[in-house]
């Protein structure tokens, strides 16, 4: 049986964590700007010298959010990662890490803003913030590493376009990353990437062509596409591939809301 935390602990515990649902709240009102210490401690009664004692800078404060934040987009994508890898079919199961980033994207709108939007501060990578988001990017390396070394991706035929600059940046970035994969496969890796994320953006920030119902379906060619511009190496089966999974629920165009405080990580 576990045994409870000293009553100080757990009331520390339950303050950081109000502090940082008031904080959230604040960003999915007006964005990383709105948010500053002073109006944190005012919205939960508190004086701002008390408030830093539990975060000591406004800098402090955003690195735990986007710590938290990283780790419930980790979790979401090692869940589905887990739950396709039985799948034979290599596209698919890169089709279904695909859409469980996009649900996730949805139902944390204020924490992808937070990680994915405009901001000024330069994250710190050497804490928890940087230990989570290297879990989240780890899942797509790992999605993408073991296609290669299944033979489903062949990305050598981008090696040849790759400029010698670029090349000594993407050798230094895998270095970085930890990631076992030539030049050109972390070449492929970006395409995805930014195909990803610029397809996610552009969805939620309104910026997609506004007759469409949803874009479901959009959304699955493009990840598909992605994956055949870096050497996916089969025919794709369209219907198939992209069939919905019977246990996931279809993201609803213009249906993102904030996660509840319930669903947050606590530092």
């Amino acid at each position: 049986m576990n045994r409870l935390a000293p009553r100080r602990e757990r009331l520390r515990a339950a303050t950081i964590a109000e502090i940082k649902q008031t904080a959230r709240d604040q960003v999915a009102d007006g964005g990383v700007a709105a948010l500053s210490l002073r109006g944190v401690a005012r919205a939960m009664g508190m004086t701002p010298s008390a408030l830093y004692r539990y975060f000591d800078s406004h800098d402090v404060l955003i690195n735990e959010l986007c710590a938290d934040a990283f780790g419930s987009l980790a979790d979401a994508l090692e869940a589905a990662y887990a739950a396709a890898t039985d799948d034979p079919d290599w596209a698919r199961r890169w089709l279904l890490l695909a859409r469980a980033y996009r649900r996730w994207a949805h139902t944390h709108r204020t924490e992808y803003t937070l990680l994915f939007g405009p901001r000024t501060l330069e994250l710190e990578k050497s804490d928890r913030c940087g230990d989570e988001m290297h879990r989240a990017t780890g899942v797509l390396f790992r999605c993408l590493i073991e296609g290669i070394a299944a033979g489903a991706v062949d990305p050598s035929h981008l090696d040849g376009q790759l400029r010698p600059g670029l090349r000594a940046q993407l050798v230094a970035w895998g270095v970085d990353e930890g990631a076992p994969i030539s030049p050109a496969g972390l070449a492929g890796a970006l395409i995805v990437w930014t195909q990803l994320h610029g397809f996610l953006s552009l969805e939620l920030f309104g910026q997609l062509p506004p007759t469409f119902d949803d874009f479901d379906d959009l959304y699955d060619q493009q990840m598909l596409d992605a994956i055949v511009r870096i050497g996916y190496r089969h025919p794709i089966d369209f219907a198939s591939v992209t069939a919905p999974s019977p246990d996931v629920e279809p993201v609803v165009a213009g249906a993102a809301t904030a996660t509840p405080a319930t669903n947050q990580a606590t530092a």
